[in-house]
């Protein structure tokens, strides 16, 4: 079983654009394979707001029956599908090279496992890659090759303005409409948009930023707080 995915959605394929090729491990996320929580940060509104449940996943039921399945391969068999996650990241840096394009890898396309990526970001550290996370103290888990943007829930506020003091971004999803401009600032920080493409680490010319992210899928529904409001949230 293949375990990266590479330029395979909306977001990914922009990366082209910018001379990347980009590869992502999609895990089921949270307690959804049942057999071990993949997000040990993740909220109410985070789960029912998930992209999970968003994109092609939620055309092609199979897409989730896959994640699931490298996700009890993990619990299983964690060397034998850390083999095959190198295998995929070789496979990525050859196809790159082929094209002549650069190498980059999201180990947690839909997951919060940082001790995973952390031993790929030392395994290749001529590989650049970046993750979205909860867990408090990003800035203690970055490396020169390991680029971390932290996530904003319904409860961790504080936590999210701690991050931007330390110079980690911070991703926040609004309730702005795609095709709309996202708010200038959140909580005092200036806003820019994340879903010009999914390079976080490319944003590090600018520290203490704010990804705004347009609401997707199910969060386009959400009540608990996830999902920021724009027009009259904190700006």
């Amino acid at each position: 079983m293949r375990l990266l995915s590479v330029d395979s959605d909306a977001k990914t394929v922009k990366g082209r654009k910018l001379g990347y090729a980009t590869g992502i491990l999609y895990l089921a996320p949270a307690n959804e394979s049942g057999v071990m929580n993949t997000c040990q940060f993740a909220t109410k509104g985070c789960k029912s707001s998930c992209l999970y449940t968003a994109g092609r996943a939620a055309i092609f039921p199979m897409i989730g029956r896959a994640r699931v399945a490298k996700t009890i391969w993990l619990h299983n068999d964690r060397e034998g599908f850390i083999e095959q996650l190198r295998a995929d990241i070789r496979a990525l840096i050859r196809m790159a090279k082929r094209k002549h394009r650069i190498p980059a890898v999201r180990i947690n396309g839909t997951s919060d496992l940082p001790w995973l990526a952390m031993q790929m970001a030392q395994e290749f550290p001529e590989l650049q890659l970046y993750d979205y996370t909860k867990l408090p103290r990003p800035w203690s888990r970055t490396k020169a090759n390991y680029h971390v943007t932290f996530s904003h829930s319904e409860t961790n506020l504080a936590e999210c303005i701690e991050a931007l003091q330390h110079g980690i971004n911070v991703a926040v999803v609004f309730d702005t409409p795609k095709g709309k401009p996202l708010p200038d600032t959140w909580n005092g920080f200036s806003v820019i948009d994340g879903d010009t493409h999914d390079l976080r680490f490319l944003d590090t010319h600018r520290l203490g930023l704010v990804v705004g992210l347009h609401a997707k899928g199910r969060a386009k529904r959400d009540t608990s707080g996830f999902v920021q409001i724009a027009q009259i949230g904190a700006l």
